[in-house]
């Protein structure tokens, strides 16, 4: 009888131990699935400053971050001013919490005292588990941008400047950008097309797409770690690509013949394109490589 009462006392000791052991879940607010998010829409302009006599019209430095959403930054000579459209989608605990919050998101969009204008979506507390809001930006013209998701997507077009962009999780999309571009998506593809100066763009997991404009001999550094990466520079591009793949295939579409490959191996490249005056990186850990020389 005792030994029995032992064996029940071990037992019980062992599945109090195991208990302590298991991870606690923190508590998360969020609605149940019956109430209803709430939209609501907030914009704000900001008047462009005037160019004192004999200067060019003013191109906008921006800075734009949200936790959970899109922005799209959209450049446009035919604006006079610089016009932010925030649509909000506000949750709530209940009905009653969803009609307090979504009286109280606001749109922060304001010019620092250097001149940027600095956009963002302000939630009352916490962001909640369906909070997510898609900004829209059209500027005259643009100067130096900076555009900041935590899990959303970034569209920039006909922009001109140094731009930063930055998420991580979400798709980057920039075209027709005049200038540098330095792009980074912890989880997501990233798409440039016809860049005009250097480019660095990194994914973790995501394809990486970069098309040069014709002219745009800077050079580039690509990386992704785990998708395929595809570069098409012009068919005047002068430099040297260092082609390098852990576990990837290597391809070079040169329909003109520019390229030269005086260093080539299983998982690695150099490509010499025209008078390879410059020094580019392609890589990935785990992922195939192609790069394209446009014909003309």
């Amino acid at each position: 009888m005792h030994t029995a009462i032992r064996n029940i006392l071990k037992i019980s000791f062992v599945l109090v131990c195991a208990a302590a052991l298991l991870p606690i879940t923190p508590k998360v607010a969020c609605a149940s699935d019956d109430v209803a998010t709430a939209l609501v829409q907030r914009d704000a302009e900001i008047a462009r400053t005037a160019p004192k006599a004999g200067d060019e019209a003013t191109r906008e430095k921006l800075m734009a971050e949200i936790e959970r959403g899109s922005i799209e930054i959209v450049s446009d000579p035919k604006h006079e001013e610089t016009r932010i459209d925030a649509e909000f989608t506000v949750d709530g605990e209940d009905a009653k919490d969803v009609k307090r919050r979504e009286q109280v998101v606001k749109l922060y969009a304001e010019r620092t005292a250097d001149g940027t204008i600095v956009v963002q979506p302000v939630f009352p507390g916490k962001w909640m588990a369906r909070d997510s809001v898609k900004l829209t930006i059209r500027v005259p013209a643009t100067g130096d941008c900076a555009l900041k998701s935590g899990n959303g997507t970034l569209v920039v077009r006909g922009t001109s400047g140094s731009l930063r962009v930055a998420t991580k999780n979400g798709s980057i999309n920039v075209s027709g950008h005049t200038g540098s571009i330095d792009a980074t998506s912890a989880n997501g593809p990233i798409t440039i097309e016809g860049a005009t100066d250097g480019v660095r763009a990194t994914s973790a997991n995501g394809a990486v797409r970069v098309t040069l404009a014709s002219g745009n001999d800077h050079p580039f550094d690509i990386e992704a770690k785990n998708a395929l990466v595809m570069v098409e520079v012009g068919a005047d591009f002068d430099g040297a690509v260092r082609i390098t793949t852990s576990s990837g295939t290597i391809a070079v579409v040169d329909p003109a013949k520019r390229v030269r490959t005086p260093d080539i191996a299983d998982h690695s490249m150099t490509a010499e394109i025209g008078a390879a005056t410059g020094h580019s990186i392609i890589k990935t850990t785990s992922g195939g490589i192609t790069l394209s020389v446009r014909e003309s």
